[in-house]
């Protein structure tokens, strides 16, 4: 009996282990056929077995227990012709290197910052825009704004470069910045006291996409939606671990570092997910006054900036998302001018920005909440030399804290119709400080701004789809309050007569902004639209609460102020004329009225005019745009679009105060004329991203006496991914060096020239 159990057993080990031995794997990468670039996420599936994986963010796969035989793989990504291969297992290695070929299938591109919905951007009425993350990596950007370029009637004006204290991005014929409503990651970052947005806060690397929807869009988000809306959504890493550490150098002695780390985890069917980041640069500059007015207190314009930042995300089902994410920013930029301190006159920015999303799903209804906080530290140091010869110097402290709740719910009813419905509330600080150390001057004011607001949207869709329409009203009720300025010691430096205390009176204001648009098929290829929508734009808490002497003369506060609206009606058309191509066109005539300005009270300070800004003019702009877009591959891409504003002042009410008459007169930095033109290019040897941009003529002062001559300039970027995780780049900006003259008379740095080097991992 011992005997034949020992038998049985030695027969059965040895038909385990010859079992054993008879399997093996399958192992191997999936690659881009032109570029040699690993796909992500690409799915593998052996036929036979009923089973399948998909490759990880370095392209590999891993088929373990594969027992000897004939089997065939099937490959598919999206955006790539599907491949087979048959295969004869044989032996223990078997590594494979799979290349894809890219179609030209195009992918749909979903967006949400429209109507809070997700939506296919071709379903939408109006002229929305998406720029993808793969054009971002290749695109020739310093700062996010660069990005903006590239879209159709957005003048992003940066006219120092990234030694700029801040960029000016204006849309559709409008000439305030604050006129665009800037998200991130669906919070506002329009401020309050100055309505500047910081846009050195966000580095181009960390983005995943920008949303742009352009016209007025109070309907929805109202304050500062006047022009358009842009929402800036950062990446998410799929992977366990992943990230990437960069540096980087060029022209002006600019140079500096990045990293970026990300991942996530299951635990136990949930998902937690993070990600850290940072960011420093610093650049010696330029002069930034042309040579034949330069003196002896002209010095280069510097730059010293960093930034470190962290999101942590929980998801507890499909169903249920929360987001938290905090971001401390800090820089310092010289302005120009040096007398006697080392670092001479300088600004300088410390922010602190924490947001917070819910996503949610009650049944059918789907919920999102957001909160954010954003408290601004501004410190800007002065000294100069007066035509007197006397010495100048003192410093503006600033505080400026904006916060605010929001929250929107949608609900679908039937097939074809959903409803959207919401509540904003937002409040708003500002403490300002002028302190003289040449003399005893002190200036200090501060004031704050409530406002609370609720909306609703219907989407409906018609006759098989053909008709979509999208209606909207929001209804925005603000208060302005706590306001007050001291003066304290005056002297000719500030324009008081003599010390005071004031406090302003409360004022309030209400803003009712409806929108409709409809957007009819009238084939496959064609869709045409039309829309009337309504925006507006406060008044922001500096002109609420600040008498002070600026450059035209002296400012006088207007706690009184109220907003500036305006009306648009447009008709667009949204076309494929032929394959791989697609062309976008649209017209549009905007009225707005109650736009502020500055006229004269007729008094005098110190022989210069009063001036308080008012509620004055009415404003007409009529104006077209088309976009252009060819795919001669997936990797080949060719992008020009042109846009033509005509923005004047069509009244004028000067009743009861003096100043010149500017009826009739274009609106202040509003280019009549403005054109781009890209070709982007992946390939197996050395990415490639070509890119001119045309900016017109426009005046540079309310009076229209001043001309911006136009310009137009030309970028490049080189770059290339090496042994799948070391990455290089080239970027000229400027490449013909072209230096033209921005609003105050002052120099652009010309060619600009960074190289970066980059460590990717996962």
């Amino acid at each position: 009996m011992f005997i034949r159990k020992f038998l049985y057993t030695i027969l059965f080990l040895s038909v385990t282990s010859l079992s054993i031995i008879a399997q093996t794997y399958i192992k191997g990468i999936i690659i881009d056929s032109e570029t040699n670039e690993p796909l992500a996420g690409a799915n593998i599936i052996i036929k036979e077995l009923a089973r399948g994986i998909s490759s990880n963010a370095k392209g590999e796969f891993l088929f373990e227990n594969i027992n000897n035989g004939d089997y065939t793989l099937h490959i598919t990504y999206m955006g790539y012709y599907d491949k087979k291969i048959n295969l004869k297992i044989e032996r223990e290695d078997n590594y494979l290197e799979i290349k894809l070929t890219p179609s030209l299938v195009e992918m749909e591109k979903i967006i949400i910052t429209a109507t809070l919905t997700e939506r296919k951007i071709e379903d939408l009425p109006g002229q929305n825009e998406i720029i993808e993350k793969e054009e971002i990596e290749i695109f020739p950007a310093s700062n996010t704004d660069n990005l903006l370029q590239s879209i159709a009637n957005i003048n992003a004006n940066r006219s120092w470069g990234i030694f700029s204290k801040n960029s000016s991005v204006t849309m559709r014929g409008l000439d305030a910045a604050q006129g665009v409503l800037i998200l991130y990651n669906g919070v506002p970052l329009n401020k309050t006291a100055g309505g500047s947005i910081n846009w050195h806060m966000i580095s181009p690397d960390r983005i995943e996409r920008i949303e742009v929807i352009k016209g007025p869009s109070s309907a929805l988000y109202g304050n500062n939606a006047m022009g358009g809306v842009i929402n800036i959504i950062t990446k998410k890493s799929d992977d366990v671990i992943s990230g990437d550490v960069r540096a980087f150098g060029g022209s002006y002695a600019t140079l500096g570092g990045k990293f970026d780390v990300e991942g996530n985890q299951e635990i136990k069917g949930k998902r937690l997910y993070w990600g850290l980041s940072g960011f420093y640069r610093q650049g010696d500059g330029y002069i930034i006054e042309p040579k034949e007015i330069r003196d002896s207190t002209d010095v280069e314009v510097y730059l010293k900036e960093n930034r470190v930042g962290a999101t942590l995300g929980y998801e507890f089902n499909d169903k249920n998302k929360i987001e938290v994410e905090y971001s401390y920013y800090d820089d310092k930029r010289g302005d120009g001018k040096q007398v006697y301190m080392n670092d001479g006159g300088y600004v300088k920015y410390t922010t602190n920005f924490v947001r917070a999303k819910y996503n949610g799903k009650v049944g059918s209804m789907k919920i999102e909440a957001d909160g954010y906080f954003q408290n601004e530290l501004y410190y800007q140091f002065s000294e100069s030399i007066n035509q007197d010869g006397n010495y100048k110097m003192s410093y503006k402290d600033q505080i400026s804290r904006d916060y605010g709740l929001w929250a929107n719910a949608t609900q679908k009813f039937g097939e074809n119709n959903w409803f959207t419905f919401g509540v904003d509330y937002k409040q708003g600080f500002m403490d300002a400080s002028d302190i003289y150390l040449t003399s005893t001057d002190t200036l200090i004011r501060d004031g704050k701004v409530q406002s609370y607001a609720a909306f609703i949207q219907d989407e409906h869709r018609l006759f098989s789809d053909k008709l979509k329409i999208i209606a909207g009203l929001r209804f925005d009720y603000a208060r302005f309050y706590d306001g007050s300025i001291h003066v304290g010691a005056p002297t000719a430096n500030t324009g008081f007569e003599e010390s005071l205390t004031q406090d302003f009176e409360n004022s309030d204001w209400t803003a009712l902004s409806p929108k409709i648009a409809l957007q009819y098929e009238i084939s496959s290829a064609v869709k045409s639209y039309v829309s009337v929508s309504t925006g507006f734009m406060p008044a922001i808490i500096d002109d609420l609460i600040s008498s002070r002497k600026i450059s035209k003369g002296f400012k006088e506060a207007n706690p009184y102020l109220q907003p500036q609206s305006i009306t648009n009606y447009e008709v667009g058309f949204n076309t494929k004329p032929f394959k791989n191509a697609q062309l976008k066109t649209a017209a549009y005539y905007s009225l707005g009225k109650d736009f502020q300005y500055f006229v004269a009270t007729g008094d005098y300070v110190d022989g210069q005019p009063e001036l308080t800004r008012e509620n004055i003019a009415a404003v007409e702009i009529y104006g077209a745009e088309f976009s252009f877009q060819y795919s001669f591959t997936n990797d080949l891409i060719f992008k020009t679009n042109y846009s033509y504003n005509h923005s004047t002042i069509k009244d004028y009410d000067l009743t009861g105060y003096a100043g010149d008459d500017l009826t009739g007169k274009y609106l202040a930095e509003v280019p009549w004329h403005q054109a781009f033109a890209g070709l982007f290019w992946k390939n197996r040897y050395i990415n490639t991203t070509i890119t001119a941009n045309y900016v017109g003529e426009e005046y540079a002062d309310e009076q229209n006496i001043l001309i911006i001559d136009d310009y137009l300039t030309a970028d490049i970027r080189l770059s290339r991914t090496i042994a799948k995780n070391f990455f290089f780049a080239l970027d000229v900006q400027n490449i013909f060096d072209k230096v033209f003259i921005d609003k105050k008379q002052r120099l652009s740095p010309g060619r600009f020239i960074l190289v970066e080097l980059a460590f990717k991992f996962n």
